[in-house]
Parts: C-alpha cells; structure tokens; sequence
C-alpha cells in the first residue's frame, strides 16, 4: 500500500509540473508514467507473491525482485529527469539575457540535476526494494 501511495503522490506532483505545458506533451507523460507505474506495481505483487518474499523467501527472489526494481529504476528516473533538465533550461534560456550566463546556468542545473539522480537511484531502490538481502 505505502509504494502504491508513493507512486500516486510522484503521478499528483508530476502533474503540478507538467500543468502550464500543452496538452499533448502533459497526456504523454502521464499516460506513460501510469501504465509504467501499473506494470511496475502489477509485477512487483507477482515477484512477491510468486516468491514469497513475506512469509518464506524461495531461493533467487530478492535477486529477481532487485533486477525488476532496477530496471524500472530506469524507466522512471531517465524519462522524469530528461523533462526536469527541458524544463529548467528552458526557464534558464528566458530568465538570462546573456549568452555566458544561460551557458553557466544551463551547465549548473545539468550537474545539478546528474547528482540528484544520483540520489534518486539510491531512493528508488530503497523504497521498492528496500533493505532485503
């Protein structure tokens, strides 16, 4: 229940981002982050049943389990970071009149953003896989 929540909040906030965009671009993004997040949520029950990761681990599910997790680590964070780095740039290219400054800027909030995924590899992990051996 707690992923499920934690997925609908990422859905509800990536929503507030995308909300002064067109609509085209606003429905892409949420229709593929739901049905990745459905897919995701539908697999990890079947890992976690089929292993029974709660009750009595059966050999090679925490390997199964991380391997799924992992690649949907991908699958969430590539695309959501892809759209964060358009939007602050684009904010960046509008807010600055000259050139060095949109380039410095620019180049900051791609660091920036190359260390938060980082981080948001790390947390994607610890959520939906947690600390299991």
């Amino acid at each position: 229940m707690f992923k499920t929540i934690i997925l609908l909040i990422f859905i509800g906030l990536l929503y507030v981002l995308l909300k002064q965009d067109r609509k085209s671009v606003k429905y892409a993004f949420l229709i593929y982050f739901l049905l990745l997040s459905i897919v995701f949520l539908s697999g990890l029950h079947h890992i976690i049943s089929t292993y029974q990761l709660y009750d009595h681990p059966a050999v090679g599910g925490f390997e199964k389990l991380f391997s799924y997790v992992n690649l949907f680590r991908y699958l969430y964070l590539i695309p959501l970071f892809i759209l964060i780095a358009y939007k602050l740039i684009t904010f960046t290219l509008k807010s600055f009149n000259s050139l060095r400054a949109k380039i410095a800027m620019s180049l900051l909030w791609i660091v920036v953003l190359l260390g938060a995924m980082y981080v948001a590899s790390f947390l994607f992990i610890l959520l939906f896989y947690g600390f299991a051996p």
